[in-house]
């Protein structure tokens, strides 16, 4: 059973991941295939393959924005370690909604992880804030979802976002555990979904 928090005063509320769809892969492979066998009409088949694709790719996740994880190697996150993530924000009138992408391992030994999420605004300046999220229940069982050894989540942090400027947004995200090298989370990432009126 995982280990009680560590004592922080900041805190969110956690929601499970919801795997956006793959179609990237499907379009590697049918270009591969075009290119080896050189003939036009498989050319035609690509194009409206990629099109079909593209737009199932839209309506299986219309409201992605920016979504971005970053693979650890052998599950384990040095405490110097930043996971950084450039975010060029063009429209400075809509509203975004943001979360957090954790994968942890079973193996892992807490129920929650803490962050250090630092923002650096375009032409300078920046932000700290530290944020909780939960990745297991009282019980001990994940909240993230899969299989096996491994458990997705994506926790909502925060909505009603809107970035005062145009440029680039540098994200950068530290594990806030207390722990030299922290073992058991395989990636961590960043997701923002543009909010529309309801």
């Amino acid at each position: 059973m995982p280990k009680q928090p560590a004592v922080f005063t900041e805190s969110v509320h956690a929601v499970n991941k919801m795997n956006p769809c793959k179609i990237e892969v499907h379009l590697q492979r049918l270009k591969h295939m075009i290119i080896k066998s050189g003939n036009r009409g498989f050319r035609r088949i690509f194009i409206l393959s990629a099109i079909t694709l593209l737009l199932l790719t839209i309506a299986c996740d219309p409201a992605k924005f920016y979504d971005e994880s970053i693979s650890l190697p052998n599950d384990k996150w040095p405490e110097d370690k930043s996971m950084s993530f450039k975010i060029n924000i063009e429209d400075t009138i809509s509203s975004y909604r943001f979360f957090l992408n954790i994968r942890n391992s079973t193996s892992y030994q807490y129920n929650n992880i803490f962050f250090f999420l630092t923002t650096e605004f375009p032409g300078g300046g920046m932000s700290r804030d530290t944020i909780e999220c939960k990745l297991s229940a009282k019980n001990g069982e994940w909240l993230g979802k899969g299989n096996g050894r491994y458990r997705d989540n994506r926790i909502f942090i925060r909505e009603n976002i809107r970035f005062p400027l145009k440029g680039i947004y540098t994200l950068k995200l530290n594990q806030a555990m207390r722990e030299s090298t922290l073992e058991g989370i395989s990636e961590a990432g960043v997701r923002l979904e543009k909010q529309t009126a309801e």
